[in-house]
C-alpha cells in the first residue's frame, strides 16, 4: 500500500507540467530536504527523505526531473530524480563521482545533459558535464571557475565565471568543449541567458556594490585589458542605487526581469522591463522577501518571506496582489522552484 502511495504522489508530481507543482527545501524534519506541493492542496511530500542534508533543487525544463545538492557545504554531491519513476524502478542516482565539492547543477535545454561546477584537490575548481543517465563527468573549462551560470535554451552556450586576476568575468564555451571566450571583464557572476539566448543577465560588483547588468551574446568588442578594470565589452547597467540588487531572472516571455533590491533599507522584491525601465516594486514587508522565481506561464511568482521570524513560501501574481501563503510552519522553507 506504501509503494502504491508514493507512486501515485509521484505521479502527480510529474503530471505538474503547468506549474501546479512547487518544489522548495525545508528543513522541518531536523535536517534539510526537498518537498514539493501541489498547489491548492495543503497537502507537502518529502521526496528525499534521508538523514542527510539535500537542498538547492532545480528542475529540468521538462519538469521531468529534478537537481539538487547532498551532504555538508564543504563536500557536496549532486543527485537527480527522475519523477516519472517509483523508488523501486531507480528513480534516484549520483551524477558525480569521487570526492570533492560539486556545485551549480544546470540542465541542457533537453534534460538530457548537467553542467555543474567541481572543486577536487587534482584540479582545482573546474567546469564539468555529464549526460543525466551515465555519470561519467568530462571536464568542459580549462580555466580556474568560480560559478556555472546558465546553459543557454537553445542548447549551444554554456555561461560560467572566473575569478581569477587574469581571466576575471563570464565566459561562455559550446558544449561540446569548443569556442571558449569572454564576455565580461569584472567581478560579473550569476549569468543568466534570455529565453531567445541572445542576451545575459547577470551581477556585476563593478562599481562597488552589486549591480543588474546585462550584455549581447555578440556585444565583444575585443580582449580584456588586464591593465584596466573595466571591459572592452558594453555592457548595459539596468540599476543604480547604493545597495545591493540579486536574485535576478528573465521572466518567460524575455521581456521583464524579477529581481530583489535591499535600496529601501531591507530586501524587497522588484520587477523591471528588460531595458531597465519602469522599475516597479511588488512586495512592501518590514522583513526579508527574496528568491522570487517565476511561474512557467509568467504570471505567478514564488517567494520566500521572514514575516514570521522564519522563512516561508508565498505566491503572488506578476502585480505583486493576491499575495498567497504557501508554507506555515516554525522551520525554514526556501529555494522555489516552479
Amino acid at each position: 500500500m506504501i509503494f502504491w502511495s508514493l507512486l501515485l504522489v509521484f505521479a502527480c508530481l510529474a503530471c505538474g507540467v503547468n506549474g501546479d507543482t512547487l518544489y522548495f527545501t525545508s528543513d522541518r524534519d531536523g535536517n534539510k530536504e526537498i518537498y514539493s506541493t501541489i498547489l491548492g492542496t495543503g497537502e507537502e511530500h518529502n521526496l528525499t527523505n534521508t538523514a542527510e542534508e539535500e537542498y538547492g533543487v532545480i528542475l529540468s525544463p521538462d519538469r521531468q526531473k529534478i537537481l539538487f545538492l547532498v551532504g555538508p557545504e564543504g563536500s557536496s554531491s549532486i543527485d537527480v530524480i527522475d519523477l516519472k519513476k517509483s523508488q523501486k524502478d531507480g528513480w534516484r542516482h549520483t551524477i558525480t563521482k569521487g570526492s570533492g565539492k560539486f556545485l551549480f547543477p544546470r540542465w541542457s535545454p533537453d534534460a538530457g545533459r548537467v553542467v555543474f561546477l567541481g572543486i577536487t584537490e587534482k584540479h582545482g575548481s573546474r567546469v564539468y558535464i555529464t549526460d543525466v543517465s551515465e555519470s561519467d563527468p568530462v571536464r568542459l573549462s580549462d580555466i580556474e571557475s568560480t560559478q556555472v551560470g546558465d546553459w543557454a535554451p537553445d542548447g549551444g552556450t554554456v555561461a560560467f565565471s572566473s575569478g581569477s586576476a587574469s581571466k576575471l568575468g563570464i565566459h561562455v564555451r559550446n558544449p561540446d568543449g569548443v569556442n571558449q571566450r569572454q564576455i565580461t571583464c569584472g567581478k560579473d557572476y550569476d549569468a543568466v541567458w534570455s529565453p531567445d539566448s541572445q542576451k545575459l543577465l547577470f551581477i556585476s560588483e563593478r562599481d562597488g556594490n552589486k549591480e543588474i547588468y546585462t550584455v549581447g551574446k555578440d556585444d565583444v568588442g575585443g580582449l580584456c585589458d588586464q591593465k584596466e578594470e573595466r571591459s572592452k565589452t558594453i555592457p548595459l547597467r539596468l540599476t543604480e542605487s547604493d545597495e545591493d540588487e540579486y536574485d535576478i531572472s528573465w521572466s518567460p516571455d524575455g521581456k521583464r526581469i524579477l529581481y530583489v533590491s535591499e535600496r529601501d533599507g531591507n530586501a524587497e522584491i522588484y520587477i523591471m522591463e528588460e531595458s531597465g525601465n519602469k522599475k516597479t516594486r511588488l512586495t512592501f514587508n518590514d522583513v526579508r522577501d527574496h528568491q522570487p522565481t517565476w511561474s512557467p506561464d509568467g504570471k505567478r511568482i514564488a517567494f520566500v518571506s521572514e514575516q514570521d521570524g522564519d522563512s516561508d513560501i508565498f505566491t503572488m501574481n506578476d502585480s505583486g496582489g493576491d499575495q498567497t501563503r504557501i508554507t506555515n510552519n516554525d522551520q525554514e522553507d526556501v529555494e522555489p522552484r516552479w
